[in-house]
């Protein structure tokens, strides 16, 4: 207790792989008046253990302190992380597992589709329809697992190009009719806007927003899909007639693994990992994600990405 805590002893038990980035973390609190918040290892000195921490703080200036103060805590989440880290590894290995089985099981299913055509049996049909969406539906479970893993060691590439984010939303609208499930889908008019992002997770992320709204919202209902855009950027909506959202889970949403468990969504397929790498996606291209909602009326899902000069 005697011992005087300096800055640099700190900074010594801060892990390796991990000292460099607190370090710039803590000069940006100093130099730029950024909130500090960051989740890293520390190997203690009283007993050499290694433990996961959250920490976060803030830069305070009064009158009286000129240089200020630092003031935050420090959270040991070291069984939550584990747990994180052992549920990564597992889904990771899984998802490598069940993929070649059911790429071939969807050729398998597609050649009994091509033989179908050649006899007069609907009710034949209907069932290896019905099986290949589920297939589909079970290969981009896969592929979300898939991503999570390479999120998080740092895998997960964004390739940007510049493209007119009207034409991606009417290639999404061609893909979406098709598979509306008995709601009603409709796409209001955009306008040409240029952004500089990678096509494919843009368009994962829009497709996630729909699948949701579909899926939480009754039969019948009608969502809705709008992109408005200003020398700012665009803001992309996909809106909802569905159950709602507690404020109380509102600001969880976006987390790993975080799903809303009410009466009436036990029956709802899903892993809680959806949004989250939607809100990863959108990090990475510096834009904004969040959500509006009402019980009982509906939400509304935006995203926004920041607007770049055409390329003419």
């Amino acid at each position: 207790d005697e011992e005087e805590m300096t800055y640099q002893s700190v900074i010594d038990q801060v892990s390796v792989e991990y000292r460099n980035e607190v370090i710039r973390g803590a000069e940006s609190v100093l130099k730029k008046d950024l909130v500090f918040d960051m989740e890293y290892t520390i190997k203690k000195r009283n007993d050499g253990l290694t433990r996961w921490v959250k920490s976060t703080g803030k830069h305070y200036k009064t009158e009286a302190e000129p240089y200020g103060h630092f003031s935050g805590t420090i959270l040991d989440i070291t069984e939550e992380k584990e747990d994180n880290i052992r549920k990564d590894d597992f889904i990771g290995m899984v998802s490598h597992e069940l993929k070649t089985p059911l790429t071939s099981l969807k050729g398998f299913i597609q050649l009994l589709q091509l033989r179908t055509k050649t006899i007069d049996d609907l009710l034949t049909k209907n069932i290896l329809d019905k099986a290949d969406k589920q297939i589909t539906k079970m290969t981009r479970m896969i592929n979300g697992f898939l991503n999570v893993s390479r999120l998080e060691s740092g895998k997960i590439h964004i390739e940007k190009e510049l493209f007119d984010i009207s034409v991606l939303i009417s290639e999404i609208e061609d893909d979406t009719i098709l598979n509306a499930d008995g709601h009603t889908v409709i796409f209001n008019p955009v306008e040409t806007a240029w952004v500089n992002a990678d096509k494919d997770k843009i368009g994962q992320v829009i497709n996630n927003f729909i699948s949701n709204a579909i899926k939480y919202s009754p039969m019948g209902t009608v969502v809705r899909i709008s992109c408005v855009s200003d020398q700012q950027g665009s803001v992309i909506s996909v809106s909802d007639e569905g159950m709602g959202i507690e404020p109380s889970d509102i600001p969880h949403l976006f987390e790993r693994y975080y799903r809303v468990e009410k009466h009436n969504t036990k029956s709802i397929a899903g892993f809680g990992i959806g949004l989250y790498l939607c809100a990863e996606i959108m990090k990475r291209h510096n834009g904004k994600i969040w959500v509006e909602s009402e019980i009982k009326k509906g939400s509304t899902f935006h995203f926004s990405l920041p607007a770049v000069q055409p390329p003419f």
